[in-house]
């Protein structure tokens, strides 16, 4: 990717966390992970429902958020988007969490619809687990919006996320020239989430139509925690003792693989990965290996996923595919997305 679109990107992060001031996420109770609070793109467009007849009243207008997790930074952000979008608008949002059980989150999304909300905000624990509860759902006339991971086999009825797709890309991209367009690579997904899938594909089209570099091992399962991760990266090392990069698809991809590099005193090896959290920012901005991570903007996510509900639910028609702004961290504007990520955790 051209450095000016590159720097176009980041800018354009940077406003848009300073545009939004986000607001405080309540604690959900032990045993009902659900709390309330009253309170944009491209593709083809999303019809409204026929029956709205028209522009509703944002009173009495109660809309849901079921969360595979939301204890981590990422999601707590994209929580206080959804919040202070709600807040905004003055409608209700009830948030579910279902602690990565997977049962649970297909009985959050249950329970929404019985508690007669309009439209499903949905952060997918298994993209192919929900398909069927989400087709009920818009069987009912409830309106279906994946935040960041979109659900498996079902037309959902909008889908806000990151271009996922492009993150592999400039991951790839990143890393052909920092290697100057030799060496070789290790990959480590998960392409049983829809999200880390692109990004995948994204970085194995750019990977594929080259020549100098190579890559010579791929785990697919690494990403799904970074203890995984570790001893995944560690395998690889053992392989590969000469290995040039380890390209994480997340952050706990790059992470467990920055602990096995720096466990075997591989300090010259680039590590790459995803997402501008705390961990990640503090690996760039300290020099590790870890040099590059792709951001994304959580919080966007959750404030343009109820936005463009809300935009449904009045009879106007949305795109089926919401992006959300992508940017570049390294070492050069790393502390841009520090005071970025302050900002967040003081409106916690």
């Amino acid at each position: 990717m051209k450095k000016s679109i590159i720097v176009t990107l980041v800018c354009l992060m940077v406003i848009s966390a300073m545009l939004f001031t986000a607001c405080g996420a309540p604690a959900a109770p032990a045993e009902s992970p659900a709390t309330e609070t009253s309170a944009s793109s491209e593709g083809s467009a999303s019809k409204a429902p026929t029956e709205s007849g028209g522009t509703a009243s944002a009173e009495g207008i109660k809309i849901g958020f079921s969360f595979g997790q939301s204890v981590h930074p990422f999601f707590v952000a994209m929580q206080q988007g959804a919040e202070a979008a709600a807040k905004e608008a003055g409608v209700q949002l009830v948030v579910t969490t279902a602690d990565y059980e997977v049962e649970t989150q297909v009985s959050d999304v249950e329970n929404l619809m019985q508690q007669g909300v309009k439209a499903i905000m949905v952060n997918p624990i298994d993209s192919a687990a929900l398909s069927n509860v989400c087709n009920e759902a818009l069987e009912k006339g409830i309106g279906i919006f994946p935040v960041d991971i979109n659900v498996d086999n079902c037309e959902v009825t909008a889908f806000v996320s990151s271009d996922n797709k492009e993150i592999g890309k400039m991951e790839a991209e990143y890393i052909i020239e920092q290697l100057g367009g030799a060496g070789t690579v290790a990959w480590l997904g998960n392409p049983s989430i829809t999200s880390l899938r692109d990004r995948q594909e994204g970085f194995f089209e750019v990977m594929d139509a080259q020549e100098g570099i190579k890559v010579v091992a791929t785990n697919e399962t690494a990403a799904i925690e970074r203890t995984k991760a570790l001893e995944a990266a560690e395998t690889i090392l053992q392989a590969n003792p000469d290995l040039d990069c380890i390209a994480g698809s997340n952050e706990s991809s790059a992470l467990g693989a920055l602990s096995a590099a720096q466990a075997a005193g591989k300090t010259d090896i680039l590590i790459t990965g995803v997402d501008a959290t705390e961990d990640n920012l503090n690996a760039i901005k300290s020099g590790t290996p870890f040099s590059m991570a792709v951001a994304q903007d959580p919080y966007q996510m959750g404030y343009q996923a109820v936005q463009n509900a809300l935009k449904w639910i009045n009879g106007e028609e949305v795109e089926e595919f919401i992006s959300v702004p992508i940017g570049l961290i390294t070492i050069d504007n790393v502390d841009e997305y520090i005071e970025r990520e302050a900002q967040y955790a003081a409106a916690e």
